[in-house]
């Protein structure tokens, strides 16, 4: 029936849509805090480069700031490593953070976003021994974030 009547929304999910607009702007402010934090945890490694728009050395961060007021829990690391286990060992060791895409959620999430994957993004210029992993940093305590990514970085080789 999708393809005579097309797609409807359902009313339930028009609730939610409209009970988590009434909240989003608080969430987003806590999300861009706590990934404020985690950044400045990130960017002190230096097996990571830190792909954050906050950061004032990174990827057109003149023009971020000249069109927009602040960065959501999004941020990519770049990670130098001839070892993709230990890329994956990092991900899977990672214990507050859930594995997955719904970067809208307030949950931290992380990603092992494989070579093939960045298509043809030649910005990212990945060379063959690095590896691009997303986190998405949620409303949790940014301490034990940190903690929890501290634990896991041990595994990078």
């Amino acid at each position: 029936t999708n393809k005579i009547t097309g797609l409807r929304l359902s009313p339930d999910d028009a609730y939610l849509i409209l009970r988590g607009l009434r909240t989003l702007d608080i969430r987003l402010e806590k999300h861009q805090a706590n990934a404020k934090k985690v950044a400045a945890f990130l960017s002190k490694n230096k097996k990571v480069t830190l792909l954050y728009p906050y950061k004032k050395n990174s990827f057109n961060f003149r023009m971020w700031k000249k069109y927009f007021k602040g960065a959501s829990g999004l941020m990519g690391l770049r990670i130098k490593s001839k070892n993709k286990n230990s890329i994956k060992k990092f991900v899977n060791s990672l214990k507050l953070f859930g594995y997955g895409y719904s970067w809208g959620g307030f949950e931290s999430l992380v990603l092992h976003q494989e070579f093939r994957e960045t298509g043809k993004r030649k910005y990212m210029n990945l060379l063959k021994d690095e590896h691009l992993v997303r986190l998405h940093i949620g409303l949790e305590d940014p301490k034990d974030l940190i903690q929890d990514i501290k634990q896991a970085l041990r595994y990078l080789r």
